[in-house]
């Protein structure tokens, strides 16, 4: 597991997150990008000072043959040096496709802050079945990173990742006191007020914020697309598994809460399980 450059060398506990639940146009980067500026001024009124999009936020998800038309060399690209520009002293979590040097496409997440991408996280696990077909356009994310937000150990992940439990764990014991995971699932309506894919998410959520004992951030799109559509209700869930809030459903929305990382000191003090996890356990041969 590596590690990238510290946002920032100082350590602060409390933080005013925001999770913009937004939705995209498929494929239109530009109008995308104006959305994202428009709802950046939004969260720096509201305090806010980390700042998440959902997954794929700049393209849209079902892009099919239009994947390699939206592709961005991020460490090149205009659009993403004027996001980081318009973020200034917030840290901004966007996704987009990122283009490599060597061509391969990948479906990323970026960290902006400082003016700059602080860090980068490839989806590992690409979903190809049903209505999926992320196999077929992108390349699988190699490795895990470990960030540093304001002094304190961050972890990114992409909606399927989060269906396995290995990197969150991993990221966990690393050291992350947060888990920030980006979503542009695809939702069903159900007869409950909660939509069942929705319900899925939050059990996901909940179980990893109590086994990894961290803060878990849920930021998930809303809109419809090429036939299908995007529930929203982007969370924020408490180290122990306690829902702190919920983004309606349906509706674009900022979510603001702040959270108090020492939460998680003190549930890892009283909860070691992280510490307590063994790794000579074999299967008899």
């Amino acid at each position: 597991m590596l590690a990238s450059p510290p946002v920032s060398s100082e350590r602060r506990t409390r933080i005013r997150v925001g999770l913009a639940q937004i939705d995209s146009r498929l494929g239109e980067v530009d109008a995308n990008l104006a959305t994202h500026l428009a709802w950046i001024d939004r969260a720096r009124r509201e305090g806010v000072e980390l700042l998440v999009f959902p997954e794929l936020s700049l393209t849209g998800y079902r892009l099919l043959h239009l994947t390699p038309r939206v592709a961005l060399q991020p460490e090149h690209s205009p659009v993403i040096a004027e996001l980081a520009r318009a973020a200034g002293d917030l840290a901004v979590v966007v996704g987009c496709v990122e283009e490599d040097e060597r061509g391969f496409l990948f479906n990323s997440a970026l960290l902006l802050a400082g003016g700059r991408i602080a860090h980068l996280h490839r989806k590992l696990y690409l979903p190809t079945y049903g209505i999926f077909q992320e196999g077929r356009f992108f390349g699988e994310g190699r490795q895990l990173q470990l960030a540093r937000l304001f002094g304190n150990p961050f972890g990114m992940l992409i909606c399927e990742d989060f269906w396995h439990s290995d990197p969150g764990e991993k990221l966990a014991r690393a050291g992350a006191k947060l888990l920030c995971v980006i979503s542009a699932s695809p939702g069903r309506i159900g007869p409950d007020p909660m939509p069942p894919s929705q319900e899925a998410w939050e059990s996901l959520t909940r179980a990893s914020a109590l086994l990894n004992t961290c803060w878990v951030l849920y930021c998930g799109r809303v809109g419809w697309e090429e036939g299908s559509f995007y529930t929203g209700g982007s969370h924020i869930v408490r180290p122990g598994g306690e829902l702190l809030a919920r983004a309606p459903y349906l509706d674009e929305d900022l979510l603001v809460a702040d959270i108090d990382l020492r939460e998680v000191d003190r549930l890892r003090w009283r909860l070691p399980i992280l510490d307590a996890e063994r790794t000579d356990i074999e299967w008899p041969r």
